[in-house]
């Protein structure tokens, strides 16, 4: 395969995903993901992913707006020899350049199918139908090659859409041909960091002028009840780019430290916590209300083979509602926290004691409220949450909130 075209900047790249049956969600698009990740890692830019039913026009639209804002488009599906499989003929239209039959890649089919000792039907033939002038992509394990239009508007590179043929001819194929046009250098390096018990609009506010930086480039992700903050760095080689992610990440820390609970990626709280109970050999109690066991539950997955609950209970709305006749909430988690600590002899007590919601109509709140409250060996933290109720949303942020604090009072061990 050669290139007629080179490049002397960083080119820009973009995924269209064509196949009806993705678009209508009845499979999920790996595909674009999966390039996705080898463009990063490759250090080429990708600025946009569009995902397109099997119509041509619309297909071709679609081509014709990424070649006016990006270098390369890279295009999968659509090159089967059925009459769906339209992803060619947008392709010639949308560069001017017709259909015509590719003599070599005819050969190599028809080849294919005496080894397999199957019979090619003549709609096969349009699977070996390519753009003129295109640059045949060879495909080892399958029937359809794919191809790369060059034109001065934009490269149009086509692959099929079965994941492990696209898979070959990226790494084979494409994939050199990418690096050698982005001036065969450049990588790109993320890490993310994880915080708990901060909202997104804060983090904005603290951290918004890192975020106005080209490279190293800093971005939010908003999870249930959590942010996570992602650096991406782009540089020469692997080592300087991750140097630029550690200057940012200590930046970073400077100003949220307090709320970065961990820089691996999908690490979660809990099982942070929990790997700092089993470093500490600490235990805990836990008594729970309107999150109705979900920290337990939580907690005690969080790391195989280790669970740090020796005790753990839920205080449901009649009994909760008892023992409110004799303090009020703050008093009671507090109380709870410490007496549950003693009875089991544990490093730590942890409750979370509040509303189930206001059309409980039991505990005189119209918005609601939960106290957190934890004792441990040196301390004790006492905090309210300005909200109760059992929704899912609401449970997430409860737990995130507990947990929050625990991982605090371990981290004050070391």
């Amino acid at each position: 395969m050669t290139t007629t075209l080179e490049s002397t900047k960083r080119i820009s790249t973009e995924i269209i995903t064509t196949g009806t049956e993705i678009l209508l969600g009845e499979i999920v698009d790996t595909n674009a993901a999966w390039i996705a990740k080898e463009l990063r890692e490759a250090g080429i830019n990708l600025y946009y992913k569009s995902t397109i039913g099997d119509n041509q026009e619309r297909i071709r639209s679609v081509l014709e707006l990424g070649m006016g804002r990006s270098d390369v488009l890279l295009v999968t599906g659509g090159l089967g020899p059925t009459v769906d499989d339209v992803t060619r003929d947008a392709i010639a239209g949308a560069t001017d350049r017709p259909l015509q039959l590719h003599e070599d890649a005819l050969a190599t089919l028809k080849a294919r199918f005496e080894r397999f000792g199957s019979k090619m039907t003549e709609n096969n033939t349009r699977q070996v139908m390519l753009p003129t002038g295109a640059i045949l992509i060879e495909n080892p394990i399958g029937t359809a090659p794919g191809f790369i239009v060059e034109t001065e508007e934009g490269t149009i590179i086509a692959m099929p859409g079965v994941p492990r043929e696209m898979k070959q001819m990226m790494t084979d194929s494409i994939l050199p041909y990418l690096r050698k046009r982005n001036g065969d250098t450049g990588i790109i390096r993320r890490r993310v960091l994880r915080t708990v018990n901060i909202g997104e609009s804060t983090l904005d506010s603290r951290i918004d002028d890192l975020m106005q930086m080209d490279n190293p480039t800093i971005g939010l992700a908003a999870h249930t009840a959590q942010v996570d903050v992602r650096i991406t760095a782009s540089a020469e080689s692997a080592e300087t780019a991750e140097a630029m992610i550690d200057e940012m990440e200590a930046t970073l820390r400077a100003r949220i430290g307090p709320h970065v609970y961990s820089n691996k990626a999908g690490e979660t709280i809990e099982a942070v916590v929990a790997a700092l109970c089993q470093q500490q050999k600490a235990t805990i109690t836990l008594t729970e209300s309107n999150t109705d066991g979900l920290l337990a539950q939580r907690l005690s997955r969080a790391l195989p083979g280790f669970n740090p609950l020796i005790h753990s209970s839920i205080l449901n709305d009649a009994a909760l509602a008892t023992l409110l006749d004799a303090e009020p909430f703050k008093e009671l988690a507090l109380a709870v926290a410490t007496q549950s600590r003693k009875e089991y002899g544990t490093t730590y007590g942890l409750s979370l004691i509040g509303s189930s919601g206001a059309d409980q109509g039991i505990y005189g709140s119209e918005r609601g409220e939960t106290w957190i409250a934890l004792v441990g060996p040196n301390a004790e933290t006492l905090e309210q949450l300005p909200f109760g109720g059992q929704d899912e949303y609401t449970q997430v942020q409860l737990c995130n909130g507990a947990l929050g604090m625990l991982w605090r009072m371990l981290e004050q061990q070391y």
